[in-house]
């Protein structure tokens, strides 16, 4: 074997090498950026866009709404998380922990959250009855619908 062809071949070797390692420290100093670093929406967000005109009108009735299971595996079940103070749910006599069985007479089960929420929410002024089991048994209630304004301005007269 001829020397120099040994040595081109072991200076060849190293010079990948050092490619190959300068490649891979330029690939690790590119930042990766988050959706919002890019500009674009968050993804999973079971509100959505507010200002997407898909969503129904603002009426509210005053909860927070937790999407949970028991066990993992056990099927969702659709529970009130939180009430405003001052808020239709509340003088409906609705609090946290029952939870929402269907939405003006339809079933919640299999349905997504998204789904659930914009029955819930509708025209201001406008009904909306839900089955709701409470602690003690499973009861229907009919809620106008306010808007957020509105609990505002109650909210500032106390």
């Amino acid at each position: 074997m001829h020397p120099s062809a040994t040595t081109f071949s072991l200076q060849e070797t190293i010079q990948g090498g050092f490619l190959l390692a300068a490649l891979l420290a330029l690939l690790l100093m590119i930042p990766i950026q988050s959706h919002a670093q890019q500009g674009l929406p968050p993804q999973g967000n079971p509100h959505g866009d507010l200002s997407d005109p898909m969503l129904p009108p603002p009426g509210i009735i005053g909860v927070a709404l937790h999407l949970t299971a028991e066990r993992i595996g056990d099927p969702a079940g659709l529970f009130i998380r939180a009430t405003h103070p001052l808020g239709p749910a509340v003088r409906a006599g609705l609090t946290h922990g029952q939870e929402i069985l269907s939405v003006d007479g339809r079933s919640v089960k299999g349905m997504t959250y998204r789904e659930v929420v914009s029955m819930i929410r509708g025209e201001v002024g406008a009904s909306v009855t839900l089955l709701v089991k409470t602690f003690f048994d499973v009861k229907e209630v009919t809620i106008i619908r306010a808007s957020e304004a509105q609990l505002t301005e109650e909210e500032q007269r106390i």
